[in-house]
């Protein structure tokens, strides 16, 4: 009896094993280039390769505070060693990621909390910190949350440039 109990809770043990999520790659790595407020160029190896940020979507540099953000990550993570927790590849191949700050700060939603991005809703719907922060910094008027309704990336990437954007807050 004790045999059939022993290998029967082996086997559920295996199962919820092999069910189980894998656990998201995380790498150290060395940051050669900030693109712009939410796009960074790591050295992986012997290779460079993108990092998009997870969950966020920062102003294009052409936008109002594109620039700020672009400043702010450069100046948090360039030259420096951070840690990035692999989320997967976009369509272009490049890592979405969760990048920690040699400090231990969460850049992703560092760059909401002072209002130099936008949670993004459509790719991290469930990431209830990003949206509490994003709802934060746009109570707060904090960055780009001063206009009264900033243009989202989104939008100004499509060429819809003059086209007032509305952001919900769900």
């Amino acid at each position: 009896m004790r045999r059939k109990l022993a290998a029967s809770l082996i086997f559920i043990a295996s199962l919820a094993i092999a069910v189980a999520p894998a656990p998201a790659e995380s790498i150290s790595t060395k940051v050669i280039a900030v693109i712009d407020g939410d796009t960074l160029k790591i050295q992986l190896n012997e290779s460079k390769e993108k990092v998009i940020l997870y969950g966020i979507d920062c102003p294009e540099i052409g936008q109002d505070y594109g620039a700020q953000a672009k400043k702010f990550t450069d100046d948090k993570c360039y030259g420096k060693v951070v840690t990035i927790e692999q989320r997967g590849l976009d369509k272009n191949g490049r890592i979405i990621g969760v990048v920690t700050l040699p400090d231990g700060t969460n850049l992703n939603q560092e760059l909401v909390r002072q209002g130099l991005a936008w949670w993004s809703d459509k790719y991290a719907p469930k990431d209830e910190t990003l949206k509490k922060l994003h709802q934060e910094a746009k109570t707060a008027k904090r960055g780009l949350w001063v206009a009264s309704n900033p243009i989202p990336p989104w939008i100004f990437r499509n060429g819809q440039r003059g086209v007032q954007g509305t952001v919900l807050t769900k």
